[in-house]
């Protein structure tokens, strides 16, 4: 593929999601995007609402010279500790005493200004990457060509979603800066202006809709989704598309170019260091993997289940659980489910370096999920050639003919005899030999590329109109 397909353009994402202390499925969306459209050529700006916080107002003109030094310093500071607003303004009552005051002063302003938000730019040099990324969590900051800051953006528009300010936050950026506009998630955001860049916004599901024990209030979400439509909007998969647009009632729901398949959240450089390493955590037993946050709808006792059931325990395999484990009853019942049992291990949270480890050696990657806006782990290993039982729903349907893997069993997670028999035939994966794990990488190339492709044409397409 022709390595400059983008030279010359810019592209800038928003960063709600790595802004989060925790970098979940969006982040990793954010992440691939940003990767991709460097690799091919465009500048990359990330649109963030983290304010530098060494700068008082009545010092900035003192220190006129050294306020982008200062901005992008703590913008990155604050990338690299992440923030969680809504735990925050729920605990911390001087907190959101300031925000409140903030907002209230920033809403006023916005009603003068015609609901446009105001926004400045910082370049990002080598000499700040070299300063300020000093951990993997920053690396996609390498990709990165600046910041673009708009002052609360993000609560801004979910205040718009909430119905408390009357328009949607207007982001207008000249043409002859930008060339296109993408949020990664559903925001009140709008811009109207033709010589300004087009706002492109991403769909992930409606899960806070489906799920009762979503943080997300669902009528604010239906709001955001809502407002997003106002844009030009692109849907992770097929089923997302059909949910989002019969959710809010939206006809013509077979416009293929209206789907932007995510990425694998793998990356080329991180197999090439995993394939060299014997074991980590001292994983020295043949495993199948279970790889998501635990969550209810993850359903992670249908695999618990399933794996005891099977012949996998008594042939030595090991069932490892790789996800955040959070404070919860849910999460509090799988362990009590584990205890006990050395042939399941809770890794929790694991690194970038850890979790590619774990795909390219696995025997096979298990998914009992109820509900997915697409499937991230599935598309992983089905890009790695890894053998996967997962749950028939839509979505991994979707990347079992998006990847064209003849590895990717799909069954229903109320009929558990088949997943017991898939499991209990399944072949142990030779780890030792290096060849079959070269061959994983070499199958996940070829896959890549093809995605890469795919998502390339899209918003090329877009660019372009």
């Amino acid at each position: 593929m022709y390595r400059n397909i983008l030279q010359g353009k810019r592209i800038a994402i928003t960063a709600l999601e790595l802004e989060q202390k925790e970098h979940r499925g969006l982040a990793v969306l954010s992440k691939s995007l940003i990767e991709l459209f460097n690799k091919y050529g465009a500048e990359v700006y990330l649109i963030t609402s983290f304010n530098t916080f060494r700068l008082r107002r009545n010092n900035r003109k003192m220190v006129k010279k050294l306020i982008d030094e200062i901005f992008i310093a703590d913008i990155c500071n604050n990338l690299e500790k992440g923030f969680s607003y809504r735990e925050e303004f729920n605990s911390n009552n001087i907190y959101k005493f300031k925000l409140i005051f903030n907002l209230l002063l920033e809403v006023f302003a916005l009603y003068f200004k015609n609901f446009s938000l105001k926004k400045k730019f910082f370049r990002l040099s080598q000499i700040h990457k070299d300063i300020n990324i000093f951990s993997q969590r920053l690396s996609y900051l390498n990709d990165v060509k600046g910041f673009i800051f708009v002052k609360q953006i993000f609560n801004l528009c979910r205040l718009r979603s909430m119905r408390l300010i009357l328009k949607n936050p207007k982001l207008t950026i000249s043409k002859k800066d930008i060339d296109l506009i993408i949020t990664t998630c559903p925001l009140s955001l709008i811009n109207r202006d033709k010589n300004s860049a087009k706002i492109v916004q991403i769909i992930n599901d409606i899960i806070p809709i489906q799920v009762s024990s979503h943080p997300e209030n669902p009528v604010v979400f239906y709001n955001r989704l809502s407002d997003a439509h106002l844009s030009k909007t692109f849907y992770i998969s097929k089923a997302t598309q059909s949910n989002a647009k019969g959710i809010l009632g939206i006809d013509n729901i077979s416009n293929t170019n209206e789907i932007l398949y995510p990425l694998p959240s793998i990356k080329i450089d991180q197999l090439s260091k995993a394939v060299r390493i014997s074991s980590i955590r001292e994983i020295k037993d043949p495993f199948i993997l279970f790889n998501s946050s635990i969550v209810e709808r993850k359903r992670v006792e249908l695999t618990i289940n399933f794996f005891n059931s099977s012949e996998l325990p008594k042939r030595n395999f090991k069932l490892l659980i790789a996800g955040k484990i959070h404070a919860t009853d849910y999460c509090s019942y799988i362990k009590k489910m584990c205890e006990k049992n050395n042939k399941i291990i809770l890794l929790d949270y694991v690194s970038e370096l850890e979790k590619v480890w774990l795909f390219l050696n696995a025997s096979l990657l298990i998914s009992t999920s109820s509900s997915e806006g697409f499937g991230i782990p599935i598309l992983d290993a089905g890009s790695l050639n890894l053998p996967v039982l997962a749950s028939n729903i839509p979505s991994h349907l979707e990347i079992k003919n998006l990847t064209n893997s003849q590895k990717i069993t799909l069954l229903d997670i109320k009929n558990e005899k088949p997943w017991i028999k898939h499991l209990s035939d399944l072949d142990i994966f030779d780890n030792k030999n290096e060849n079959n794990k070269l061959l994983r990488i070499k199958h996940f190339k070829e896959s890549l590329e093809s995605l890469e492709f795919e998502a390339l044409g899209k918003i090329q397409k877009l660019i372009s109109n």
